[in-house]
């Protein structure tokens, strides 16, 4: 309670501080919105890209609480879901921009997968399963609220725009990295095991094949149908297209749904008692902050990946709507928001330009779509967490492989074009390492670079 008297006391703050803001836009969604030919579009829109975001989501916590975290996977979910949720619903009611959706920024999230693996690897022989997953957790917070501290500062002193200083081709090499790390992960999703030369016969064995070829496919075709100027409709579609296609089957060939999670094909089975709960002052006291700290280097990039990445989502969400946002005001709107996250145990998220455009793209337009598609987040956990065990991880697995694949094409194929020759190899040097040696080593190749880079400009800018 505590918690929300203080957000609303910061809301009321910057309400009075943005004069140009417009409080009435702040306020419940107008008489007109809730006129039945506008609401009930607005409730069958909020319905199905909740849905749809949730799938993407669960495909996250699958990727998080992978391995010998695996048996956690239900706290990944709760989690997961209660951040997004009430990101969700306070973006909805806040932002200058009606109909902006919030959910995980994907390069942050698999950044804090890796690092949760690291962590969780680390400390299998000297620490209890509990104090392993209160370890994560407790990374998994500490990262949401000093990135909020970052946002709030960046809007406050009204610097955001000098976050966008730090050189592209560094940034563009941590991109493709997590790249290959979400393709990393939609493999062991379907298979439990890693892509990989070591596992490489593991995988081409035809009982396996199966399991991950029609993810890969379906990644292709998501990563096709992404790159046309379609309808952003088609990609919700596609999805529930497929989860039928994936019971026509089952239904066809005389596998039942037992059988077939037997077989491991479908997600573990889940109970309401064992989703997650927020942070106690008593779990603190389990937490190895040793291993945190060894992972610095992984939330230091997860902080400048996100600010950058919500000042591009904010101008790409300006361009969309034709409507200009008070960016700043933005950034302490995200900040304000995972600061109190952090503080309670939740998981980075902030505005997403993907989500707000299909949202967009689908007539979301209002508040009461944001509202809704929180709602889906909020109930599932409550009333359908038995679902995730009817989820198929070919599914899942395929969403990480589309993701991956997507990051993959425009920083290695689509970048060669794009970028000075130069730069491309910056990026490719920090995957290559990234992929050969360790994911913590290439973002120190890529922070080394950063910085070489940043003092060649400065010099160049002293000579001029």
């Amino acid at each position: 309670m505590a918690l929300f008297h203080l957000f609303k006391a910061f809301v009321n703050r910057m309400r009075r501080d943005e004069r140009q803001f417009d409080d009435a836009q702040l306020c419940t969604p107008s008489r007109r919105v809730l006129r039945p030919n506008l609401l009930l579009p607005s409730l069958l829109v909020g319905l199905t890209t909740g849905a749809i975001g949730v799938l993407f989501d669960l495909s996250f916590a699958a990727l998080i609480f992978a391995g010998s975290l695996s048996s956690y996977l239900s706290v990944g979910v709760g989690l997961i879901l209660f951040s997004v949720a009430s990101t969700r619903v306070v973006t909805a009611l806040t932002s200058s921009l009606p109909g902006v959706v919030a959910d995980l920024g994907t390069v942050p999230t698999v950044i804090l997968a890796w690092s949760a693996g690291a962590i969780a690897k680390d400390l299998s022989t000297s620490a209890s399963p509990t104090e392993i997953l209160v370890t994560v957790l407790a990374e998994i917070a500490l990262t949401s609220a000093l990135t909020g501290v970052c946002l709030l500062l960046l809007g406050v002193l009204r610097v955001g725009e000098w976050v966008r200083s730090l050189p592209h081709p560094v940034i563009g090499g941590f991109v493709a990295s997590t790249g290959w790390l979400l393709i990393k992960g939609g493999f062991k999703v379907m298979t439990d095991k890693p892509l990989g030369l070591p596992q490489l016969s593991f995988l081409l064995q035809a009982d396996v094949l199966i399991q991950w070829l029609p993810g890969l496919l379906l990644a292709i075709y998501l990563l096709v149908i992404s790159r046309r100027q379609m309808h952003p409709a088609v990609m919700s579609v596609s999805l529930i297209a497929a989860v039928g296609l994936f019971y026509a089957v089952l239904f066809l060939t005389g596998t039942s749904v037992a059988q077939a999670s037997v077989q491991g094909w479908m997600m573990e089975r889940l109970t309401s008692q064992e989703t997650w709960q927020p942070f106690s002052v008593s779990a603190w006291s389990q937490v190895r902050w040793s291993a945190i700290f060894e992972q610095l280097t992984c939330i230091v990039t997860v902080i400048a990946i996100t600010a950058i990445s919500l000042l591009l989502n904010l101008t790409g969400l300006e361009l969309v709507a034709g409507q200009e946002m008070d960016v700043n005001r933005e950034l302490k709107l995200a900040g304000a928001t995972n600061i109190i996250l952090g503080l309670s145990g939740g998981i980075l998220s902030y505005h997403s330009l993907s989500k707000s455009i299909l949202a967009h793209k689908m007539g979301a337009k209002n508040r009461i779509v944001g509202l809704v598609e929180a709602g889906v987040f909020f109930i599932f956990p409550w009333l359908a967490i038995s679902l995730v065990s009817y989820v198929p991880k070919v599914i899942l697995g395929g969403l990480l492989l589309f993701l991956g694949l997507s990051l993959l094409v425009e920083w290695v194929y689509l970048a060669w074009f794009r970028l000075a020759k130069a730069d491309y190899l910056v990026v490719q040097v920090i995957l290559v390492v990234s992929a050969t040696i360790g994911f913590l080593q290439g973002l120190i190749v890529g922070w080394l670079m950063a910085i070489a880079l940043l003092v060649i400009a400065y010099k160049r800018l002293s000579n001029v």
